[in-house]
């Protein structure tokens, strides 16, 4: 299994507050006339290993390394399970998988996992190699979302993800979202005098489908009194991590029609605040809240 070296144990727990709601989900729907799709947009490369555990010292072991500096011993404990793996592993199984990333390198060690371990599922697996917006999008337009139900599943790496993609999965009517909102990457963006950054800012433009954030992120407040009595203001930057959080599910609201849990999962490394877990569900029909009430009991 080849892992990824990132995210520590917040990305084991956001994994497995998804992963309790899969198998509840399949369950729910078996007898259902519907197929069944698992999608992951950024599905990585099936595994990862916490950037703690490679900063970890190594025991000296007394010997000389002729070739330089050791790589770090690994506990296979250590190794999180990917969220692509998990869905994979769940019972009863999904008619079908559509799991997908950027980047070669992790389809390439995302295909060995499954050859490895999950060769019983590959004809209903498909690996694809697209921007998540691209391919979400594409899987919008193309599905016949009268026949079809999704667990959607969006854990970007920054801020990929376009509010036009959530406004489109919000119209399907068919879908569940689990997206983890970057919103320290959108606070990122506001310098402490409270102006944005060009290229960022145009990114949470895209990200939030709007640039009314811009109005509010910055006060003005009195500086120091000159020789002469008078002061100039000095601008501030007004809001935080807290503030993006509010407005991303406020954005996520309006792009599925209000249905959007109250309960969101604050996750980052060292209690920092960097990602807030949101589940948002596209069918307005009452049957289609038993998913959100489970989502709401697992994210408290």
């Amino acid at each position: 299994m080849v892992a990824q070296a990132f995210g520590d144990e917040h990305t084991r727990q956001k994994l497995e507050t998804v992963e309790k709601c899969l198998s509840v989900y399949t369950t729910a729907l078996k007898r259902q006339n519907f197929e069944l799709l698992y999608v992951d947009a950024c599905a990585g490369s099936g595994s990862s290993i916490p950037k703690s555990a490679l900063a970890e010292p190594q025991a000296d072991s007394g010997q000389t390394n002729l070739l330089g500096d050791p790589k770090p011993v690994i506990d296979a404990d250590q190794i999180i399970v990917g969220s692509a793996l998990r869905a994979l592993k769940v019972q009863p199984h999904f008619d079908r998988y559509l799991l997908n990333d950027v980047k070669k390198s992790n389809v390439a060690a995302l295909r060995a996992a499954i050859d490895a371990d999950f060769s019983h599922l590959k004809d209903r697996i498909q690996l694809t190699r697209f921007d998540a917006n691209e391919m979400l999008t594409d899987l919008c337009k193309r599905t016949n979302w009268k026949a079809t139900r999704a667990v959607v599943f969006i854990d970007p790496f920054g801020l990929q993800i376009k509010y036009s993609t959530l406004e489109a999965l919000g119209k399907t009517g068919a879908v569940d979202v689990w997206y983890l909102v970057p919103v320290f990457a959108m606070y990122r963006q506001i310098r402490q005098d409270g102006g944005v950054l060009e290229d960022g800012g145009r990114s949470v433009d895209e990200a939030l489908g709007t640039e009314e954030w811009r109005n509010v992120v910055a006060t003005e407040e009195k500086g120091q009194i000159d020789l002469w009595g008078n002061s100039q203001a000095v601008s501030k930057r007004a809001v935080d991590v807290k503030w993006f959080e509010t407005v991303a599910k406020e954005r996520l609201k309006a792009a599925f029609d209000g249905r959007v849990v109250d309960q969101v999962l604050p996750l980052g490394r060292s209690g920092l605040h960097e990602f807030s877990l949101m589940f948002a569900w596209a069918n307005p029909s009452d049957r289609a809240r038993l998913a959100s009430k489970l989502a709401s009991a697992v994210l408290r």
